[in-house]
């Protein structure tokens, strides 16, 4: 998610660029065209605004606060826009550049944003377009500004379309990236996301996060016994049984193969375990259906608490794995939540 969100911040700032590139080169013609039709105004805004354009485009790349410097461009330059309907020696052809606000305002602001900015401005272009360029032939200024309300509301709508139906592919995708295909769990990297704001709320709160490490005890036998398939339904029903017995705040993940993974915010040491040893023996209660057979299995746990055992992930994750393997190594199907001590510290 993190990456696919500077994906999205990259492209805002190509889009912001290409505007102010196309504002600069707009402003300077549009400017000194202006001068000689004598609009003095509207040369003078245009003039303030190309200038204003160089000035961002030295900042857009770098800057952190990219939505406030859009807003800070976008806002005054929609201004201009209906400045420049209003004024007297201007020409109807100005309207052209009101159809391009709701395209502008979805690609950098997004839908919610987009879409609140898009109607006040296109109302108030309307508006504009309606107090300067409407006579006294009735019928006739009802078929002008229906086709222009149509046209403004199409552009709105398709804009509105577009950018819901592009936010819906990137949140379907997101999911398919961040989900286990074979049991429907959280994968590696959905575990990092959840973890990197659980950690910070962990530090805001001094709130207490565990994670427990989990791989399942003998799973090569039933893959050699049974076949792959049923190795992958061993994987689904660990990861159905499991999932019954955790709170929706908790987050149970596959990291590969037969390895697990379960974050548990607001989680003591102490509750740390007494969750491991529940994970551990429902699953030992609840044996694997292969047909008319039922397959054993177990599970074997380590424990590792932020702040006593690391303060990353990865710190976590090698602790427990490390605790993982000491169960293992002393007979399998059991929770370990501390280190085994040294032979240098046992000789002692």
């Amino acid at each position: 998610m993190p990456a696919q969100l500077e994906t999205n911040e990259r492209h805002k700032r190509m889009v912001l660029k290409a505007l102010l590139w196309t504002t600069l080169a707009g402003g300077i013609f549009f400017g000194i065209l202006n001068l000689f039709h004598g609009i003095w105004v509207l040369s003078a805004l245009e003039g303030i605004y190309a200038c204003f354009s160089v000035a961002l485009l030295r900042i857009v790349e770098r800057t952190p606060h990219l939505r406030f410097w859009t807003l800070v461009y976008l806002l005054p330059f929609f201004c201009v826009m209906m400045i420049a309907l209003l004024l007297a020696k201007t020409s109807y052809t100005i309207f052209a550049w009101i159809q391009t606000i709701p395209i502008i305002c979805y690609l950098l602001l997004g839908l919610r944003t987009g879409s609140r900015v898009a109607i006040v401005f296109i109302t108030l272009g309307l508006l504009a377009f309606n107090y300067r360029f409407t006579g006294e032939n009735h019928l006739l200024n009802l078929s002008i500004m229906s086709n222009v309300v149509l046209a403004s509301l199409a552009m709105v709508l398709f804009s509105h379309i577009y950018e819901r139906s592009r936010m819906d592919n990137e949140r379907r995708l997101m999911e398919l990236a961040s989900t286990d295909s074979l049991t429907g769990l959280a994968n590696r990297m959905k575990l990092t996301e959840v973890f990197k704001r659980e950690h910070a709320h962990a530090q805001r709160n001094t709130a207490p996060l565990a994670l427990i490490f989990i791989d399942i005890d003998h799973f090569k036998l039933i893959n050699d016994q049974y076949g792959h398939e049923a190795g992958d339904q061993a994987l689904q029903h660990l990861a159905q049984v499991l999932g019954e017995r955790l709170r929706t705040t908790d987050l149970l993940c596959r990291l590969g193969g037969e390895e697990f993974a379960v974050l548990l915010p607001n989680t003591a040491p102490a509750q740390a375990i007494e969750v491991a040893e529940n994970l551990r023996q429902r699953l030992e209660d609840s044996p694997l259906r292969l047909g008319e057979k039922c397959v054993a299995m177990s599970l074997s746990a380590g424990v590792a608490n932020l702040g006593y055992d690391g303060t990353s992930l990865d710190d976590l994750l090698r602790t427990a794995d490390r605790r993982t393997y000491a169960a293992k190594r002393n007979g399998r199907n059991q929770v370990v939540s501390v280190d085994e001590p040294s032979a240098d510290a046992q000789s002692a």
